[in-house]
């Protein structure tokens, strides 16, 4: 299945595939994929396999420890120098007549020649052998850094990207919010009241949006948070009565946005009241009033 777009799930799987990551059937299973003719997941895998090389040519050289090579440089000058002294010997021997001849001086020498070049020959590669494991330890922790700071890159943009979605959510809800604002404003029927906040509650503000055709309203206000075993409750006045509408639900933070349907009697109210009750709300609006407004 092709996709149209970049996910999170794309960009980390497209991540661990350029990384060598995955298991050899995932990996399989990428591959026939973007085989497959879809361009948005083999983007996103170029794209991460061109930062990893750019990473590789960013690190620097590590180079071996001065000590080793002069480790290395005096253990050959010492195995040298009684190599050089035997092959003197020899020399002097071959130059000197002895008693069985030429013939058998010669063959005694080469033997230890070559048992001295042996041992220095061993020398140089075990000296080899170290350099090159020290060099393949710092490389493997020059990629295992570089591997990590990729995969803390990853996190903080999965992280980032967390953030924007719930950014992107709460602006969706806003938008919604306010589609429903609009959608009653724009009606002939509708009636607004502003809610201000009395003495006790001067901070308290809010609007109240009734839609006379459908026999609802919607609340939009901002109050302190209801204290524990109190709820806020919203009235309509009329000359001849105070109807109660409903309880209201605030969030953490005291805001509230929702409908509440308005009973057939309140069809004559003139003013809306929100008053603090017990969380079973009351048939009696208390005093001191929290927030009050007139209808227009």
């Amino acid at each position: 299945m092709k996709h149209e777009r970049a996910t999170e799930e794309i960009r980390e799987l497209a991540s661990l595939y350029a990384l060598g990551s995955l298991t050899q059937h995932e990996a399989r299973s990428f591959e026939i994929h973007m085989r497959e003719g879809c361009t948005v997941c083999e983007q996103e895998f170029r794209r991460f396999a061109r930062t990893i090389a750019e990473m590789g040519f960013a690190s620097e050289e590590v180079p071996a420890p001065d000590y080793i090579r002069d480790l290395l440089l005096a253990r050959i000058e010492r195995e040298h120098q009684p190599a050089a002294s035997d092959a003197a010997q020899s020399h002097a021997l071959e130059a000197e007549p002895s008693q069985e001849g030429d013939a058998s001086a010669v063959p005694a020498a080469l033997p230890r020649q070559k048992k001295e070049k042996s041992r220095i020959l061993t020398w140089v590669l075990a000296a080899a052998l170290i350099l090159l494991a020290v060099g393949s330890y710092f490389l493997w922790k020059s990629l295992q850094d570089t591997n990590n700071q990729l995969r803390a890159n990853l996190t903080a943009a999965r992280m980032d990207f967390e953030e924007l979605k719930k950014e992107v959510d709460s602006q969706k809800g806003e938008s919604a919010e306010l589609r429903q604002v609009l959608a009653i404003a724009h009606k002939p029927e509708a009636r607004i009241a502003r809610l201000i906040g009395q003495a006790e509650t001067p901070d308290f503000a809010g609007a109240i949006l009734w839609d006379r055709q459908e026999n609802e309203c919607l609340v939009i206000g901002s109050f302190l948070p209801a204290p524990q075993g109190k709820v806020y409750q919203l009235w309509y006045f009329s000359a001849a009565a105070k109807i109660p509408v409903g309880l209201l639900q605030t969030d953490s933070r005291g805001r509230v946005f929702m409908k509440l349907p308005v009973p057939q009697e309140a069809a004559g109210a003139t003013a809306v009241v929100v008053t603090l009750e017990p969380d079973n709300g009351s048939q009696n609006p208390s005093t001191p009033y929290r927030a009050a407004g007139r209808i227009d």
